[in-house]
């Protein structure tokens, strides 16, 4: 949380084991280390962020009533660095630079915990009101921002503090040649599979993500629910995933990715799958980095992710005027709800809406802009121009589409689900690559 990179941990008791790959130092330390630790750390290095849950209030219960039993009651924290320098009597000298592998592996609820009932406590403990914005911590966020706010009023507090807690401090041992950073990733999954990390967590915990993100415009990639239980996060992980995939159809059709690295993408799998689009996608990264790293045709492929949600949005607008051409009544088809029934926003862009409506009505469409995708070498680009004149050019060419929806009973599952849609939404597209040769 510090912008300073190294901190001194006093121990009450500690003991080092060399487990070959590794070093263990086992220890218990007081509220004043903890505190120090909350001063410095965040939860980069946790797979998962923390929320105030069953878990939490237990904690809450033993640091109210029985403060000396904590030390015996919880699994303590388990910090990862790859610099740790044991000192004379039980310090130990922690650096966190690398905010992949750096920080605490497990034991977010405890902080969380323990740093939102000193802060509550200290208030309580000075007959004043609790600040609002401690009462109201929630999540982790929460409570980073109110520890940064109130940290140097409750100094005294904390150290009167009587509660310990065990802490595993884990670092490489001084001559290895292995990826340390993998081995905490395997080690951080094994302790937090009690709470069943999704694939698309562990894929963030990766860094799989890290590219992806760079691309994707700066004024929604914040608002993206990167790792589970992400505080006031609007956007979901797996829809942006499964987006992703559009350009990598294209690359795949024109034969510019390995067969053994993923298997031929349908894209069906993007409305229907999103789990398994995490999952392809996470085994492409794989094979690419067991290779060496991402080339460069796949991060060109990505750069066209900073249009394509913009593009799901601008889709989502305007179809229900585009299927109004060519059979009235949109706003009457049971699946779709009116204005005056909810606020409607769009997905990504949180743009008002007239309808809300199932994005399988859509996604054959969105999903067919890979045919508007040209690779040429390392290049990956639009084929257009102005990529959102296809969003102007929707009226004339959702015909098909329209007729598949009809066809299906207005069952947008199974719209989705429909090859034909696709199909035809691809031939719509060549249809209008055409008409940019004409």
């Amino acid at each position: 949380m510090s912008n300073s990179k190294s901190i001194i941990l006093k121990t009450k008791q500690y003991a080092i084991f060399d487990l070959g790959k590794i070093h263990k130092a086992l220890c218990v330390i007081d509220a004043e280390n903890v505190a120090k630790l909350l001063d410095y750390i965040g939860l980069a290095a946790n797979p998962r962020e923390s929320k105030k849950n069953k878990v939490t209030a237990a904690i809450w219960d033993t640091l109210s009533t029985s403060p000396e039993e904590m030390v015996n009651r919880t699994k303590g924290l388990l910090i990862s660095t790859q610099s740790c320098e044991p000192l004379e009597r039980g310090r130990f000298k922690l650096k966190f630079e690398d905010g992949k592998t750096d920080g605490l592996l497990d034991g977010g609820h405890n902080m969380l915990a323990i740093g939102s009932f000193l802060l509550e406590k200290f208030y309580e403990s000075q007959d004043l009101k609790i600040p609002k914005d401690i009462a109201k911590i929630s999540c982790w966020e929460d409570f980073s921002n109110a520890w940064k706010k109130y940290r140097n009023e409750i100094d005294e507090f904390i150290q009167e503090q009587e509660f310990l807690i065990p802490i595993e401090i884990i670092y490489p041992t001084s001559c290895y040649d292995y990826d340390f950073a993998e081995l905490v990733f395997e080690i951080s999954d094994a302790r937090n599979n009690n709470s069943a990390l999704t694939a698309g967590t562990k894929a963030d915990h990766r860094g799989y993500y890290d590219d992806l993100k760079s691309c994707i415009d700066s004024k929604i990639v914040d608002l993206i629910a990167w790792k589970d239980n992400e505080a006031g996060k609007c956007i979901k992980r797996e829809d942006v995933v499964a987006l992703s995939l559009i350009p990598i159809i294209a690359l795949q059709r024109a034969g510019k990715i390995p067969h053994d690295a993923i298997n031929l993408i349908n894209p069906i799998m993007i409305y229907n799958s999103k789990g398994a689009c995490v999952e392809v996608f996470s085994k492409l990264i794989e094979y690419y980095n067991n290779k060496g790293g991402l080339p460069p045709i796949i991060k060109n492929a990505f750069r066209l992710m900073n249009d394509i949600p913009k593009l799901y949005d601008e889709i989502y607008l305007k179809f229900p005027d585009a299927y109004n051409k060519y059979s009235p009544r949109f706003g009457g088809i049971s699946s779709v709800k009116g204005k005056d029934e909810h606020r409607m926003k769009t997905k990504f862009y949180k743009k008002e809406s007239t309808y809300k409506y199932p994005d399988g009505y859509i996604l054959p469409f969105v999903c067919s802009l890979h045919k508007l995708i040209k690779v040429d070498g390392d290049s990956v680009f639009w084929v257009m121009d102005d990529i959102y004149e296809v969003v102007d050019k929707l009226p004339e060419h959702c015909k098909m589409l329209v007729g598949v929806i009809k066809d299906n009973n207005y069952d947008a599952n199974k719209v989705g689900k429909s090859s034909a849609a696709y199909e035809g939404c691809e031939m719509s597209m060549d249809m209008i690559k055409m008409s940019l040769n004409s």
